[in-house]
């Protein structure tokens, strides 16, 4: 191998040793990311305050969810935001403490009844692209419930204005749903469940290697010393 050669793969490495690849979504996931505004989102936030404190850079990859998963598994990425509780497959991986709960609900068009889970047989469950659900997963390997997939929350969103009374039903985290009722009025008019479907830590999910072991190791100390600090709650109460 050539002294040419050794240098370009030694200046390589080491370009990539201080650049984080980060897989995030391509479509909004208020109040966590956002594709495009004023608002960097809470994830990207946070992932900036780590790379200016620890001095390395971050190449964010915008991609849906599934894709991003392949491209963690690949090599392809360092790290993405997932959560241990609906990650499905078998790898192993290192995980970051929770940035927030998030908690999913059902939403209707007003003045809909939403029924107890076990009694939503025949209905059409409204979700994300890529995303799993585990209180349903059941109920569409039966074919007792049709799963109908949308790229955000918005879009679900504009679809139940269009229908009245019907057995569509979405779920929507419920930070999500906050976010955009508290920025239009047509939205305040949606029946919401009573009740939660799921609750699962949102984390930052790293490559199982030395690297993601290190990361996931400063990002933690990193996320520790902000919240006793306080100013991770000053930076949650940015997105309320």
């Amino acid at each position: 191998m050539s002294r040419l050669v050794i240098l370009f793969l030694l200046f390589s490495s080491l370009c990539l040793a201080d650049t984080l690849r980060i897989g995030l979504p391509d479509s909004d996931y208020p109040p966590y990311h956002f594709m495009a505004g004023k608002e960097e989102g809470i994830v990207s936030d946070l992932l900036n305050r780590f790379a200016k404190q620890y001095g390395v850079s971050i190449d964010y990859f915008y991609v849906p969810e599934k894709r991003s998963q392949k491209m963690l598994d690949e090599g392809l990425l360092d790290g993405r935001i997932e959560s241990v509780e609906w990650y499905v497959g078998q790898n192993q991986y290192y995980w970051s403490d929770a940035l927030a709960m998030v908690e999913d609900v059902l939403v209707m068009p007003s003045g809909c009844h939403i029924p107890m889970i076990e009694q939503l047989a025949g209905y059409v469950l409204m979700a994300r692209y890529g995303y799993t659900y585990p209180q349903f997963e059941h109920l569409f390997q039966s074919g007792d419930m049709h799963r109908e997939n949308f790229y955000s929350e918005f879009e679900m969103l504009l679809a139940l204005m269009d229908w009245e009374h019907n057995q569509r039903v979405a779920v929507i985290s419920r930070d999500a749903l906050t976010w955009y009722v508290a920025r239009n009025n047509d939205f305040k008019k949606f029946t919401v469940s009573d009740y939660s479907v799921g609750k699962a830590p949102l984390q930052l999910q790293f490559a199982f290697d030395e690297r993601g072991k290190e990361t996931s190791k400063q990002f933690n100390d990193f996320l520790k010393n902000l919240k006793s600090s306080g100013e991770f709650t000053k930076i949650m109460n940015n997105y309320q």
